[in-house]
């Protein structure tokens, strides 16, 4: 009997794992002519919430006071607190059935800026999950805390994006 209730509780809490990974080449503006992203047709009311990015962003240090992805002389900035992720209630139930059956990834990449004090600004969507996952990586975002750029030993902003990965087994 007590195999049986580790079993069991091992098969739940694989139910939902999630994995975030900061990406290594931290992407910054898009090419010119890219396409602006959209969102996947299975976002919920609060995915709505979160905006979109354009297509391209005008970053630079002398243009807006951002560093920009080509500014070499920058260093990144580096998570210093990550939290755990809180999942929106029931979103497993947004999820087809057939697609509950074997393991399923939903990516949600979110682009914003770390300002000089190391918080997270102005987080828009680079690319949709859906199922209110959009949100949740959002709201997510909004509680990191990193340790800001630096140009010549001086803290300055500079654009990131993240991915927050969510796996259902």
């Amino acid at each position: 009997m007590k195999i049986w209730n580790i079993a069991i509780a091992l098969f739940v809490s694989l139910q939902a794992l999630p994995c975030i990974t900061q990406d290594r080449a931290t992407p910054g503006p898009a090419q010119p002519g890219a396409a602006a992203p959209s969102r996947d047709p299975n976002s919920t009311e609060t995915d709505l919430a979160v905006p979109l990015c354009p297509a391209s962003f005008d970053d630079g240090l002398e243009l807006n006071g951002i560093a920009g992805r080509t500014d070499k002389s920058v260093a990144q900035p580096t998570v210093k607190h990550m939290p755990e992720p809180e999942y929106p209630p029931g979103w497993l139930d947004y999820v087809p059935k057939k697609r509950k059956r074997s393991m399923m990834t939903y990516e949600a990449v979110l682009s914003f800026v770390v300002d000089a004090d190391g918080k997270p600004q102005t987080p828009c969507l680079m690319k949709s999950a859906g199922y209110g996952l959009d949100a949740a990586a959002a709201k997510l975002i909004q509680q990191y805390q990193f340790a800001p750029a630096t140009k010549d030993g001086k803290p300055v902003p500079k654009r990131i994006s993240m991915s927050i990965t969510s796996t259902k087994y």
